[in-house]
């Protein structure tokens, strides 16, 4: 069998079994009583059952999470048992004996490449938005609030750690799970209060499911998740549940769900743990809780029950599931699957090729039985080698080398494993020879990331899920105001006191598509300078930008103003002639509130208020980045929902990029003139020092101005905005 391995397999599973403990509400159940009735037993007995069968069915994929760690970990040469084996020694990993002069090497490219995929998985951190559930004011700001109470408690409770650990569960067995829940048991270290958000890594040993079949999560009727603790631990954490009762280590916790034999790990120790079962049930998932709910058990024995459907008001399993090459079914699959052969063999030629090189520098004899002793014969230089007179003397045996074609061999394999890898120059983060160009790199980099666009869904989806549930996490049980820091979009720190119906219109997040994409610095450097070269951009603005997070920044400003320009539109959409009506009434009191009353008599001056054009209700800020504006608005405008606008709406928006388009125009007419050549005579074309140049680029357009038809500004419409 197995020569026995380190332990540092071990301890990798020991860290990332779930460390969240779902704590359930009081549902009214009286549990002591509950736990003595025939229905609590059936639950218990249920709940064996379908862990047992889903660990059963499930059993060949689990073998194979094995040998792929036994990869990473560098224990190559394991074999799986097949054939006239024990039942207790079937289906288990070995390592063969072989010869003690046979060369055993081990290139452990499976570990590089487990950390170059890490890396490309981990590099950016999705980008998420909430949507507010409408236009008004109250929902936009809960919308905000919701975004700063996501990246408040994701930076908080370290779920970027949580996603590595995930990632790594992921790309070596091909599925990762992390498990978003609430605490009631911890605190809040700011305010003190009772409850908080946790999150947490959960092996793919520990979660299982009934219908391997069904790939999405949310549609299995139930969830297991199965974990060992010590028997401390349980009684500890479960004392009130407890009472007086106490616990007994189970004999075969250890291997219950991760079976050591697997990796011939040993367990020297007495057991003295316990296997923890919660179990969530969908509505329908068993007629033992035909509206659902979750069962915590150990062992045998009842802890506790919520029998009113789940405790989360957002109704999904607080499992988040993550997974690498879909395989159309619940488990996935990793790549390792198809570079292990690629790598044993790579280890055989490798181990073949240094076998063949020893014999070489130190050759087999051949010699008439008798001649010499074998065992006087030693590596010593100058060694004399003494032989029985009248016999032949001993010879080296001849050797043949390795042929090309063999020692070829490698390259061909180094090339398969870049094929199916997908391990490129660009992908690795270098650039191939003589690629210089911004254009070009960015290329290769986008169709090196098309080679993972799978992974990177999944990874936006699974992080969409777990913001989702965090803030429905956070409206169902924050009752009373908690601090909330944040850092804004132009680096600020900043705290706000939040309590869940603070947010409670801000449910709805969406994650970024694409901003989970790995971003080249090489790429972004080249494309400045590309930028640069042709006069998009100043010298002073390219330094700026090729500072580390210059672009970054840059980009940050732009998704600011993209966001604020999105919320325009909404805001535009939702008007209705009525308020158009009423703000072109507010506009005539002004005006005629600045004249004076013999005016107002005047027929034609009345003519002139009456036909004044539809004012803008939205302003334009001399702060917006306008060009952002220009291009969100109107992307919105060749939409088909803009289509269906009213007329009035449609005017609006019109006048509104109008307003944008007259400022980006004040604004290069404005540079134009800053960049006329002259001489210093004004024969130049630029003036003397001293004179004074004027140009009439019209009236400045403030907040809230209005544009007549034609694209000027009333002399006599004041600023308006509501």
């Amino acid at each position: 069998m197995a020569k026995k391995q380190d332990s540092s397999s071990q301890n990798l599973l020991e860290l990332n079994q779930n460390s969240t403990v779902t704590s359930l509400p009081d549902d009214g159940t009286d549990i002591e009583k509950y736990r003595e009735s025939n229905e609590a037993k059936k639950l218990v007995a249920w709940v064996q059952s379908e862990w047992q069968k889903a660990k059963t069915a499930r059993t060949q994929k689990q073998l194979q999470w094995f040998h792929n760690m036994a990869m990473f970990y560098g224990h190559q040469w394991v074999e799986q048992t097949r054939g006239n084996f024990p039942e207790d020694y079937r289906d288990k990993l070995f390592t063969p004996r072989k010869p003690y002069y046979h060369q055993k090497k081990t290139i452990n490219r499976t570990r590089a490449y487990v950390r170059w995929e890490l890396s490309k998985l981990l590099s950016q951190f999705p980008t998420a938005q909430a949507i507010p559930a409408s236009s008004e004011d109250q929902d936009q700001r809960a919308a905000f609030a919701a975004e700063q109470a996501w990246t408040s408690i994701s930076d908080a409770k370290k779920l970027r750690n949580h996603l590595s650990r995930a990632m790594w569960w992921t790309v070596v067995t091909g599925n990762g799970f992390i498990k978003t829940s609430w605490d009631q048991n911890c605190y809040d270290k700011f305010s003190g209060q009772p409850g908080d958000i946790k999150f947490g890594s959960v092996t793919p040993f520990h979660l299982f499911v009934p219908d391997i079949r069904e790939q999405d999560i949310e549609d299995q009727p139930f969830v297991i998740n199965a974990y060992t603790k010590t028997v401390e631990w349980a009684e500890y954490y479960f004392a009130k549940e407890l009472g007086d009762r106490r616990l007994s280590p189970s004999t075969s916790a250890a291997n219950q769900i991760i079976d050591e034999a697997y990796l011939n790990l040993g367990n020297s120790k007495a057991p003295d743990s316990v296997v923890v079962y919660e179990t969530w049930v969908k509505p329908g998932g068993t007629k033992l809780l035909p509206e659902g709910g979750v069962i915590i058990s150990i062992d045998d024995m009842l802890i506790n029950v919520y029998r009113g459907g789940f405790p989360y008001s957002h109704g999904m399993y607080p499992f988040t599931k993550f997974e690498h090459i879909p395989t159309a079914t619940f488990y996935a699959d990793s790549p390792i699957v198809d570079l292990a052969q690629l790598q044993k063999e790579y280890n055989g030629l490798r181990s073949e090729i240094s076998e063949a090189g020893r014999r070489m520098a130190k050759p087999q004899l051949i010699a008439p039985m008798g001649s010499i002793v074998p065992s006087k014969l030693t590596n010593e230089p100058g060694l004399v080698i003494q032989y029985k007179p009248g016999m032949a003397p001993p010879q080296p045996l001849p050797l043949s080398p390795l042929p090309q074609y063999y020692l070829d061999q490698q390259d061909r394999v180094l090339n398969d494993w870049i094929d199916i890898s997908g391990e490129r120059e660009v992908s690795r983060g270098s650039t191939p020879p003589g690629v210089t160009s911004g254009t070009a790199i960015s290329y290769l980099q986008e169709a090196s990331n098309q080679y993972l666009t799978p992974q990177f869904q999944s990874v936006e989806a699974g992080i969409e899920k777990i913001a989702s549930s965090t803030i429905e996490l956070f409206v169902q049980y924050v009752d009373m105001p908690r601090k909330i820091r944040t850092i804004g979009a132009d680096g600020a720190f900043d705290t706000m006191l939040l309590r869940g119906a603070d947010v409670a219109s801000g449910t709805d997040i969406r994650i970024e598509p694409g901003s989970s994409f790995a971003k080249s610095r090489a790429a972004q450097e080249a494309r400045i300078m590309d930028m640069f070269a042709v006069g998009i951009i100043d010298q002073p603005t390219a330094a700026r930008m090729l500072e580390i997070g210059g672009v970054q920044k840059i980009m940050d400003t732009m998704n600011v103003a993209e966001r604020k320009a999105q919320r325009e539109n909404i805001k535009m959409k939702m008007l209705t002639p009525d308020d158009i009506e009423m703000a072109r009434m507010q506009m005539q009191e002004e005006i005629m509130s600045q004249l004076d009353p013999e005016m107002l008599a005047e027929p034609e001056i009345m003519t002139e208020l009456e036909n004044l054009p539809l004012p803008t209700i939205i302003p334009v800020d001399e702060f917006d980045v306008h060009e952002v504006h220009i291009e969100t608005h109107n992307k919105f405008r060749m939409s088909q929902e803009y289509e269906i606008l009213p007329d009035e709406i449609k005017e609006q928006f019109a006048k509104h990029v109008a307003m944008h388009e007259q400022i980006v125009q004040q604004k290069q007419l404005k540079q134009f003139l800053e960049m006329i050549p002259g001489d210093g005579s004004p024969e130049g074309g630029a003036p003397l020092a001293g004179d004074q140049m004027t140009v009439d680029i019209g009236p400045e357009m403030g907040p809230g101005a209005t544009m007549a038809p034609n694209g000027a500004v009333p002399d006599m419409a004041p600023e308006q905005g509501v």
